[in-house]
């Protein structure tokens, strides 16, 4: 009876750490779906109409670089990383709008060294600026907390829409909420 009980000790064991990592997938599924509220997306993020800070940085290629808010155009700011599967997700329909003809240009911004910037240019081979925040603070600044986070920023520098937008339908509506159907409509889901 001892190889029972040792064998039925060990499987209760596994069946706890199952549990354990399917209880972590379901607090970040509800997490995820809050951040999709409009309470949710509130509370994250600069407030809508606030003034974007200009973000500082370095570039995969080891150049300084710098994200100015007030350009003239409207811009679809993304806050992501090379280890987020949503934001691996994202990143070809990003794409997608920095080759479409609209009057938005696209930026990424990752945290981290250069070396984060590094791996998210090898992995998505973006034709966008990529800037790693190396220190300079930004996700604080910008209230981001989860990635991948965006922002549509006006011509005035100014916050029109923002959110979560972990799939191509998030990254529609937030283009939309801000105005911008021809850029939304040039998001084609695969």
């Amino acid at each position: 009876m001892t190889g029972f009980w040792l064998v039925s000790y060990i499987v209760l064991w596994l069946l706890v750490l199952a549990l354990g990592a399917l209880l972590l997938l379901l607090y970040r599924h509800f997490g995820m779906m809050s951040l999709g509220t409009l309470e949710g997306v509130q509370r994250d993020g600069l407030p809508l109409g606030a003034e974007a800070p200009a973000i500082s940085g370095i570039e995969a290629n080891g150049a300084n670089a710098s994200w100015q808010p007030k350009t003239g155009s409207y811009q679809m700011l993304l806050f992501g990383s090379p280890d987020c599967e949503p934001c691996s997700a994202i990143m070809p329909f990003a794409q997608q709008l920095a080759n479409a003809k609209t009057n938005v240009t696209v930026a990424t911004v990752v945290q981290g060294p250069k070396s984060e910037a590094v791996r998210m240019v090898d992995k998505h081979h973006p034709t966008f600026q990529t800037i790693a925040d190396d220190g300079s603070g930004s996700f604080p600044r910008f209230r981001v907390r989860v990635t991948p986070f965006g922002f549509v920023i006006g011509p005035d520098g100014r916050v029109l829409a923002k959110g979560l937008c972990s799939d191509p339908a998030r990254m529609r509506m937030l283009l939309q909420s801000a105005g911008l159907q021809d850029a939304a409509a040039a998001i084609q889901a695969r």
